[in-house]
């Protein structure tokens, strides 16, 4: 990693000394992605190759002229626009090439535009900055270089002041959290307590600006990943938090991230947490009949802890994940709802979470690629 030319390091002279000085994190190369049409192995089916380029068509179709898609509830979000510019870099499609070059430069744009002054990538009116925030750092990490030289510069700049918001929000009051919501992160960037949801997304969000050469310091990645430790339920899984008084039950979503974080972030996919909570999710797997609550959520961060776990747990839980969100897909390429809380996010979430979870085999997102 390349110190001297971390995005961060346009921020101000003492973060750039705090980020370097502390700058123990290395990441592979990223590795170029190729155009979906050129890739001659498929490690897919037919039928879901079919199903995700039926979603795809769907989301170039349906999104409006500003770059942003229906969605709901979530109207204006920064988010959706940017699970949807993943669910095409996990196909193989890349900005600047191909039948969806619009489509992706207009979504890249939306979101660049609605960054505030302080970093923040999120709407105005939203409890859950901090998601938006995450999702939205995570989509220009792995475009960052993808995108033509003009654009590079905006996400540049951009990343520099995401990032820096992502490292304050750890330590809102300029020092840690207290008790078991150390390391952690929530809804808001001045939020005093954490969850495992948001703190997953901002650690992918950091590990993905490493990737594009940023200067992460070590202890933000230990504290976050301590964070995440003490959300593992002894019995497998992991909970929403870690404060034993309102730590809620596993469940799907919770165990794919904490999986997931683990094993990118601490690189011990041997781990007993890990171990138990890839038994959960053979106990419970993510196929609809165990619990519907946050379902497309759970099946983009289970696809992905999945294939971090391989072996057995690949082998018997993704293909019933796979089976149960394909007999979701309607003939327009749109996965309808499947109950819970994420029946009003709109088509665009639920198909791009989709899309996501779908072309896992593909391989083609650098930022789950793990450390060997």
């Amino acid at each position: 990693m390349k110190v001297g030319s971390c995005p961060i390091c346009v921020v101000g002279s003492a973060l750039t000394a705090a980020v370097a000085a502390a700058c123990l994190l290395a990441l592979p190369e990223r590795p170029t992605l190729t155009h979906a049409a050129e890739v001659q192995d498929q490690p897919v089916s037919e039928k879901v190759q079919g199903a995700v380029d039926k979603a795809l068509a769907f989301l170039r179709d349906s999104q409006q002229p500003n770059g942003d898609w229906p969605h709901g509830e979530q109207a204006g979000t920064t988010a959706v626009p940017s699970l949807a510019v993943l669910a095409f870099l996990a196909r193989g499609h890349v900005p600047g090439q191909g039948q969806y070059v619009d489509t992706l430069d207009k979504a890249i744009d939306f979101v660049l535009d609605r960054q505030k002054e302080n970093g923040l990538l999120a709407r105005d009116d939203t409890n859950a900055e901090m998601y938006e925030h995450g999702i939205s750092t995570v989509m220009l990490a792995e475009v960052y270089g993808m995108v033509d030289d003009a654009r590079r510069a905006r996400i540049d700049h951009a990343l520099a002041k995401s990032v820096k918001l992502v490292l304050d929000a750890q330590q809102p009051a300029g020092h840690p959290k207290d008790g078991p919501h150390r390391g952690g992160w929530r809804y808001r960037p001045d939020a005093s307590d954490a969850d495992i949801s948001c703190t997953g997304w901002q650690l992918m969000a950091l590990r993905g600006a490493a990737n594009c050469g940023a200067a992460i310091p070590k202890q933000v990645l230990d504290e976050g990943l301590a964070y995440v430790r003490r959300c593992s339920v002894s019995t497998g899984g992991f909970s929403y938090q870690a404060d034993p008084n309102h730590n809620g039950a596993p469940n799907q979503a919770r165990t794919g991230t904490g999986i997931l974080s683990m094993v990118l972030i601490g690189g011990d996919r041997n781990a007993p947490e890990v171990q138990k909570a890839g038994d959960y999710l053979v106990e419970n797997p993510p196929d609809g009949k165990h619990g519907n609550e946050f379902y497309f959520y759970a099946v983009y961060y289970d696809s992905q802890a999945l294939n971090q776990l391989g072996g057995k747990y690949w082998e018997t839980v993704y293909p019933k994940l796979v089976d149960a969100l394909l007999a979701l897909q309607q003939d327009n390429g749109v996965f309808r709802p499947a109950g819970g809380q994420e029946d009003g996010a709109g088509d665009a979430y639920r198909t791009s979470m989709a899309v996501l979870a779908l072309c896992v085999p593909y391989r083609y997102l650098p930022l789950y690629q793990a450390d060997k």
